[in-house]
């Protein structure tokens, strides 16, 4: 990333999700959570200096458990990316998938991880297409727009329904921070089986399409097997892809190549 700096690049989106502390210790370098803060923040400082202000970073990061409790090196994370190097944390989302089978004590199945949202400017200065990835509005959900107002509730809270005032779209509905994307690895995906730990096509291509326009550059620090790469090359972005593992490099190089 240093070369990037040095040369000017500055970039309009970053997707990326780095290896977890003490995960997959078999296939990667693993950091102990304890030194998880020291090793990423250099990174994320590089990332602040390579982001446009109207871009926007997404971090796909959920902690492990550790005797029987969540490990807390995410939450130190991501208020170590806020508070020291001046990120705004903009927002968390929810990526729901396809929970794998398991019986733990006093847990469920995990089904669910986190995406954090950073940006270096206030949400009305950064690139955001809100309907990019809007869904139908059903001819109910429309009628109900314009239902009449409620009288002002007591508690001061000012929320009396629906206001119409700002409404300039309704054939589509915003989507919530909420993304269904399940992460499937099948005989017709081989190339992307090969890592170990990947994220689904459908998940990335929400940011792109949400936070970046056509000819906008993408950068993935932990590239891995591509998959940020393969959607920005689909959706008509440039790619800017950092990995060094030379096994999962190829990978990715192979991959992109068919695209």
């Amino acid at each position: 990333m240093d070369d990037l700096i040095q040369k000017g690049v500055k970039v309009d989106l970053v997707v990326t999700s780095p290896p977890y502390a003490e995960r997959r210790k078999k296939n990667y370098n693993s950091i102990p959570s304890n030194e998880y803060v020291e090793w990423f923040l250099p990174i994320a400082e590089r990332i602040k200096k390579l982001l446009k202000p109207s871009g926007s970073f997404f971090l796909n990061i959920k902690t492990h458990t550790h005797d029987g409790e969540r490990d807390l090196y995410v939450m130190e994370l991501i208020i170590a990316i806020k508070r020291e190097l001046g990120f705004r944390y903009v927002d968390e989302f929810c990526w729901t998938k396809n929970a794998f089978p398991g019986a733990h004590k006093g847990r469920f199945k995990n089904g669910f991880e986190p995406v954090y949202h950073f940006t270096l400017s206030k949400p009305s200065l950064i690139t955001f297409n809100p309907l990019a990835c809007g869904t139908p509005m059903k001819e109910e959900s429309i009628a109900r727009t314009f239902r009449k107002q409620c009288d002002q509730p007591e508690n001061g809270s000012g929320m009396t329904g629906m206001n119409t005032t700002n409404i300039r779209n309704l054939k589509l509905a915003r989507p919530s921070n909420v993304i269904q994307a399940n992460n499937v690895s099948n005989q017709f995906m081989k190339e992307k089986s090969k890592h170990p730990a990947t994220y689904p096509e459908k998940l990335v291509e929400f940011f792109v399409k949400s936070f970046t326009n056509e000819g906008d550059v993408v950068l993935d620090p932990f590239m891995g097997s591509a998959t940020t790469g393969v959607v920005a090359k689909k959706l008509n972005r440039d790619f800017i892809g950092i990995e060094l593992d030379e096994e999962y490099f190829e990978l990715s190089k192979g991959r992109l190549e068919k695209e």
